[in-house]
């Protein structure tokens, strides 16, 4: 019934909406890097226009984007802030990260380690826990609900809307932000580029002919989820329906991707058949491909496992040619980027663009759709693959 959303290419749905359908790419140099990298980073972030002064010094990068896309979700759900000391009961938070606040923890590790034990400072440490950020924000927006951080590699936005609405299916919570943050570091740029998984090029092409690599990106994404009885109750019209989940394990590598695309087939088929619809119902695709030479091409060889002859005829979208590999926030990035697609029956279009390969049809304009199902993607090379099939709310 709402979203909020902080990103390369803009804060608020509306502004991130307004630029991914423009084709607006958030890659270029970094600013956190001083320009050492390229990045679709949240450039010039300042936390205190949504925020305000109070209580930021605490919060390190990680929660400070979470808690501006918990307000900006709040605030687009029409939610008001509670005045109550303990907050509401029933709205609470599930956060989807793949590495959390590894900054702070690098940093706080490195302090003992050099200086030792005696002399970090004990007001960092509650940021070297991969649920602080999550936590954070239950603190600032007094949510006294659930409050779960989900780590599952660069699936981990789906699993936690997945997590959340089987909490609302179970009558264990009315009301649920969920989605993800991950921040963009100089430790995650030195990890992932002594892999040599990133761009050489310094420019995603997802499912191009001449990709060469992913580019990092950060930001965060909260959807509001609420029961259908609940949105009814308030007066509010939702979106979208989570229709359909399913996920799969195939671990392989830590760096390669299981290529057969075995786990990443029978999660969609799990999604697909979890809605209750065949293939031939889904109106539009939103891949989790990211310029990854072998990981896009295990999503394409399962996509052709699934859609079969039919699959260049459905309209695509690879999102994170603009907003870069965002890690555990990219499936939350991903629904959300779903979710516009169904509202405005049109699939924004792929930034960077040149010569899509391996038959998905992708486009540098927006594609129009006549359907009610979407399909979201998110595998990772560790093994967790995850589909969502979101379907269009018709009253």
């Amino acid at each position: 019934t709402g979203a909020g959303v902080l990103s390369s290419i803009g804060a608020g749905v509306a502004e991130f909406e307004k630029a991914l359908y423009a084709g607006k790419s958030g890659v270029g140099p970094s600013q956190l890097l001083d320009g050492r990298a390229i990045a679709a980073e949240v450039r010039d972030f300042s936390p205190q226009h949504w925020l305000g002064n109070k209580g930021i010094r605490v919060l390190d990068r990680t929660a400070r984007l979470l808690c501006v896309a918990a307000h900006l979700a709040l605030c687009e759900a029409g939610f008001a802030r509670s005045d109550s000391t303990d907050g509401d009961p029933e709205l609470g938070l599930v956060c989807g990260t793949m590495f959390g606040s590894v900054h702070s923890i690098a940093s706080f590790d490195w302090g003992g380690l050099v200086d030792g034990p005696n002399y970090v400072n004990p007001m960092d440490f509650p940021n070297t826990v991969i649920n602080s950020a999550a936590g954070q924000a239950a603190i600032k927006f007094k949510l006294g609900g659930i409050n779960s951080t989900i780590c599952g590699g660069l699936a981990s936005g789906l699993y936690a809307l997945h997590y959340a609405a089987e909490f609302l299916r179970l009558g264990r919570a009315r009301t649920l932000l969920a989605g993800g943050a991950e921040e963009f570091s100089e430790e995650s740029f030195l990890g992932f580029q002594k892999t040599g998984i990133l761009s050489p090029s310094g420019l995603p092409r997802p499912f191009g002919a001449d990709r060469d690599g992913l580019i990092l990106g950060e930001g965060s994404a909260l959807l509001v989820l609420e029961s259908e009885e609940t949105a009814r109750a308030r007066g509010t019209k939702p979106w979208v329906e989570v229709s359909g989940f399913g996920c799969a394990q195939d671990a392989h590598s830590t760096r390669e991707y299981q290529v057969r695309a075995e786990g990443a087939t029978s999660a969609i088929q799990m999604a697909v058949e979890s809605a209750g619809i065949g293939p031939d119902a889904v109106a539009c695709i939103i891949s989790g491909a990211s310029g990854s030479r072998t990981g896009d091409e295990m999503e394409a060889r399962a996509l052709r496992n699934v859609f079969g002859p039919r699959l260049a005829e459905i309209p695509a979208c690879a999102p994170k040619a603009a907003l870069g590999e965002c890690l555990g926030v990219s499936g939350a990035m991903g629904a959300l980027v779903g979710a516009l697609a169904l509202v405005q029956q049109c699939v924004p279009p792929t930034a960077h663009l040149q010569e899509a390969a391996d038959g998905i049809r992708l486009a540098n304009q927006s594609q129009g759709i006549q359907g009610e199902f979407a399909l979201v993607n998110a595998f990772g090379c560790d093994g967790n693959n995850a589909a969502m099939v979101l379907r269009r709310w018709i009253e």
